[in-house]
């Protein structure tokens, strides 16, 4: 069974294992890829969400702090889609606020993930189907705010995102990411499949695993 670490280490095989499920489950090879609409989530509109959170009653704030300690405040409503939170708030009662130490995000993917957690509470994100329902990440993400959330994003960005989702439990955006890495994997040979995941070198007897495991990730298309 994975350790603690493997589950949540950035990039690790774990991570690229919740990917493969998208791939066997739901994805043809001859997917066709669309082009995605790039318009911009801008700081401004992550910066109004932080401070429409801020006009919320003081008894029902959630702070979150990252790892390099900057502070992100939202209702704990909207916060308690992370299980990460919602299990560090069950059963408290402090009028002053909760805080929450997320030492695993750092600050710059922490106010994505606080837009995220924002905005759902607004407008809650359709489930993922499975199998999925369209050939291209445009199609079957037909909300336009989720989709040009990851859209507008670098690589790096996202899988950072899908990080954070993983360590915070917010299911919604773990899917999200997950299926905008499916895609970006998909008619890629195995090498540029580990050169993306950027899969850890293996000892001899945990390769052999993989390549039973996962044999997709070796197999060359």
């Amino acid at each position: 069974h994975p350790t603690v670490d493997d589950l949540l280490a950035p990039r690790s095989l774990h991570l690229a294992s919740t990917t493969i499920q998208y791939s066997i489950e739901s994805i043809n090879q001859s997917i066709m890829t669309d082009t995605i609409d790039t318009k911009e989530i801008t700081d401004t509109d992550i910066t109004n969400n932080n401070e429409d959170n801020n006009n919320e009653e003081e008894d029902d704030l959630v702070t979150l702090r990252s790892k390099d300690g900057k502070e992100f405040t939202l209702s704990s409503d909207a916060a308690s889609l992370a299980s990460l939170v919602s299990d560090a708030i069950s059963g408290e009662d402090d009028d002053d606020g909760i805080e929450v130490n997320v030492l695993r995000v750092n600050s710059d993917t922490l106010e994505q993930v606080v837009a995220f957690l924002t905005h759902y509470k607004e407008e809650p994100m359709n489930d993922i189907p499975t199998p999925l329902n369209g050939t291209s990440f445009d199609e079957i993400v037909s909300q336009e705010w989720f989709r040009v959330f990851v859209a507008t994003k670098e690589r790096e960005q996202v899988f950072d995102l899908l990080t954070a989702a993983n360590y915070m439990g917010i299911k919604p955006l773990l899917d999200l990411t997950c299926l905008k890495v499916t895609f970006e994997l998909t008619g890629k040979s195995a090498e540029e499949i580990r050169d993306i995941l950027n899969l850890p070198t293996l000892t001899p007897e945990e390769e052999a695993t993989a390549r039973q495991e996962h044999k997709w990730i070796f197999e060359d298309n």
